[in-house]
């Protein structure tokens, strides 16, 4: 599988550059089986091979990489967020019960974030974080129907941090980048499940001190 994503992303980066970047990127938000470090971190090995450390590389990696990386992330994610967006009401309507969640407990964490601060920088972080997995973020956010422009810039800022970091990775650790992108992998979706265990558990919680 890995051979044939590099062998993939060879030819997309040979042929269209940074534009190639930021369409793989896109692709590998929206298709969840791609895992989501492997663009980076071969890009990046592929397009900063043998190069030293200098403030022209950290340019290239930059411009190549990170930012149409970014880019490509920020729009992707509007698929997740979309479908989390719209569908999250009439799935809670039906199953929420079973879940012991109701909307009205998802319009309260909404209210609750639209009025905190810190609330937003935590999700900033959590875009930053290499091992937390974007698409558990993007459902979350479409989830809660957090306000679109603030998802926007904090998506693609919270992506510039965490495309540098493995971008970095990708780089410095050579061919090695394919097992640790493999590694990054199985932890975000180790991730995944303990986010969603963890808000079904938040939620019931809050249940029970009205109670």
């Amino acid at each position: 599988m890995f051979a044939e994503i590099i062998l993939y992303l060879e030819n997309i980066l040979f042929v269209y550059g940074p534009l190639g970047v930021f369409i793989a990127s896109i692709i590998e938000e929206v298709i969840a089986p791609i895992p989501s470090t492997l663009v980076i971190m071969g890009t990046s090995f592929i397009v900063l091979k043998g190069a030293v450390i200098s403030i022209d590389a950290f340019l290239k990696l930059f411009l190549n990489i990170v930012l149409p990386a970014s880019l490509g992330v920020t729009i992707g994610s509007l698929f997740v967020y979309g479908i989390a967006y719209f569908a999250g009401k009439p799935f809670l309507e039906r199953w929420g019960k079973y879940l012991g969640v109701s909307w009205e407990d998802i319009e309260k964490t909404e209210k609750k974030f639209q009025k905190s601060r810190s609330d937003e920088l935590v999700l900033f972080l959590v875009r930053a974080v290499p091992i937390i997995p974007s698409v558990a973020i993007s459902a979350f956010c479409g989830f809660i129907r957090f306000d679109l422009k603030k998802y926007l810039v904090i998506t693609f800022f919270g992506t510039l941090v965490r495309a540098f970091i493995l971008g970095f990775i990708g780089w410095q650790f050579g061919s090695m980048y394919q097992t640790l992108a493999d590694e990054i992998s199985y932890l975000e979706e180790v991730s995944v499940i303990l986010i969603l265990i963890s808000a079904v558990l938040y939620f019931i919680y809050k249940k029970k001190l009205k109670k």
